[in-house]
């Protein structure tokens, strides 16, 4: 599923890693995180739903895929999506009885429509059993498990101080650090990812102004975990904390991209378009082979030329609005790519084997008893719209 080298794009491919998942051997390079690593590999589920096991994969390869957490070499709930594959890494699914490929908690799927939200505290509630119920249900949806027998690492502190926090170094948290940074200020820019650019994948002249200016202070890899009183700071490295200290605090977080929600929408293959974007950009991957794109904004119609150029066919564009304007259909029709206006995704058609979207079923949004046609893929894009990244205000 590599594609060839892409312009910036995080992998070192001179630096194979090998590793263990589930008891078999993978490999990807550096740069690459657990997730990029596995999905290059051929691996779709990389773990399964907190309460009836459904098995899950990508969906926003952004630091937000719950279901993607796993046991590495004895600590529990690594995020693959995030965490840096790293040589010889042990890893195994969290969430499981037994492996991920034959865990027994799937079956508690068939009985879905006896166990809704909630069931237990009613169904179970008493004062004398309640308490073994709750040990039961807990290991039944629990997650990784705790060897108490690691030794104790103690992480670091230090304390910092600054004019200006900036947090988020997307497009808006590299100008507004430039911006203060020409002022005289002192300057620190922080942001989760590994790289700056954001949404950019780092496809940006911002990025060398931004690392040689003598003002400005970069933390990549670091997480704003609270805002405090007085402008107090923490930055979580992996292997240290910052209490960083600031005059005036700028938030550029961006935004997180929703998903759509219909029958089937946690089948592995189905993720948010800009996780495709990521995989493509940051770790040279090809998603999936045949997709289908579920778009409500322009933002769908701008990543199409980007799908096409890592070799992806696009089946169609579903769009859930009643009229598409005249230059996104434009862009369809130079590609030759159907578009269906006034549409959604009634269900996904898991495969064979239930581990991945094998197609969809579309029908006109409103309908009442919706005549659905099918479309043969192996992935489905979804952007449909977004949300403030605002935990920090």
């Amino acid at each position: 599923m590599r594609l060839p080298p892409q312009s910036g794009e995080w992998i070192v491919r001179s630096k194979p890693l090998g590793f263990r998942f589930e008891g078999r051997e993978y490999a990807g390079f550096e740069g690459d995180t657990v997730a990029s690593a596995l999905w290059a590999g051929g691996v779709r589920v990389l773990g399964h739903s907190f309460k009836y096991h459904r098995p899950r994969g990508i969906l926003s390869a952004a630091n937000h895929d719950v279901n993607a957490l796993m046991q590495a070499d004895g600590t529990p709930n690594v995020r693959a999506d995030a965490t840096p594959l790293q040589a010889g890494m042990a890893l195994t699914a969290v969430n499981t009885f037994g492996s991920l490929e034959r865990d027994a908690g799937r079956f508690l799927g068939w009985f879905a429509r006896f166990l809704p939200v909630g069931f237990y505290y009613k169904a179970f509630h008493s004062k004398r059993l309640f308490p073994l119920w709750e040990r039961m249900f807990r290991a039944m949806t629990g997650l990784g498990r705790v060897d108490f027998a690691t030794p104790r690492l103690r992480t670091p502190k230090r304390y910092g101080f600054c004019d200006v926090l900036v947090v988020g170094a997307g497009p808006s948290g590299l100008n507004a650090a430039l911006a203060a940074a020409a002022q005289g200020a002192d300057v620190v820019l922080v942001d989760e990812n590994a790289r700056l650019g954001g949404s950019t994948h780092g496809a940006t002249a911002l990025i060398s102004k931004v690392t040689t200016h003598p003002n400005i202070r970069v933390f990549t890899d670091a997480c704003a975990a609270g805002y405090y009183a007085d402008h107090w700071v923490p930055l979580v490295e992996r292997d240290r904390i910052t209490k960083m200290r600031a005059r005036a605090v700028v938030v550029a977080a961006g935004a997180y991209e929703q998903p759509a929600v219909f029958r089937n929408n946690d089948l592995p293959g189905i993720m948010l378009a800009s996780a495709a974007q990521r995989l493509i950009h940051r770790y040279a991957i090809r998603p999936a082979q045949r997709v289908v794109v579920l778009a409500a904004n322009a933002d769908a119609y701008r990543a199409l030329q980007e799908f096409i150029d890592a070799g992806i066919e696009v089946a169609a564009v579903i769009d859930l609005r009643d009229a598409v304007p005249a230059e996104q259909q434009s862009v369809l029709a130079a590609l030759r790519i159907p578009l269906h206006v006034g549409h959604c995704i009634v269900e996904a058609i898991p495969a064979h084997d239930g581990k991945r979207v094998a197609g969809v079923r579309i029908a006109a949004v409103g309908a009442a008893v919706p005549p659905a046609a099918e479309i043969a893929c192996d992935g489905v894009f979804m952007s449909v719209g977004w949300a403030p990244a605002a935990p920090l205000v």
